[in-house]
């Protein structure tokens, strides 16, 4: 069965998301600070990111990069750590993450999934040529 066009567009969101993170965060794991490649690299979710498309799945500040172990083993078992341990590391971050919590994903519209796939590609090529630039 061939893929609508907003699975095609969610699948190509969430791969830019992730190309962004990893350079965003310089392919370090935030917690642990090893350098992560391929498998090793998951980007981790602050508040959920719900089922579906939503805002909150591509939002930049509601993800950070983290290692297989921390992602797995440490930010999904131990809850009350990490969330505090995110809370005190990036605190701006942590406060505009109250716009997520105990509510349900904001859902978007392919329309505005495409430009933020737009939105995301740019912010990738700046990420690039900011590192090609030092």
């Amino acid at each position: 069965m061939a893929k609508s066009k907003r699975k095609r567009l969610t699948d190509r969101l969430d791969k830019v998301c992730r190309e962004v993170i990893r350079e965003r965060d310089n392919n370090q794991c935030q917690r642990c600070g090893k350098i992560v490649k391929g498998s090793d690299s998951h980007p981790c979710h602050v508040v959920a990111k719900g089922n579906g498309a939503s805002l909150r799945r591509w939002d930049l500040l509601n993800i950070f990069l983290g290692c297989m172990n921390c992602h797995i083993n440490w930010w999904h078992k131990e809850v009350t750590e990490s969330g505090k341990w995110f809370a005190e590391t990036f605190s701006a971050r942590d406060a505009y993450l109250e716009i997520y919590r105990y509510g349900k994903p904001a859902k978007i519209t392919t329309a505005e999934m495409e430009t933020l796939y737009e939105v995301l590609k740019q912010k990738l090529k700046d990420l690039k040529g900011k590192d090609a630039a030092d």
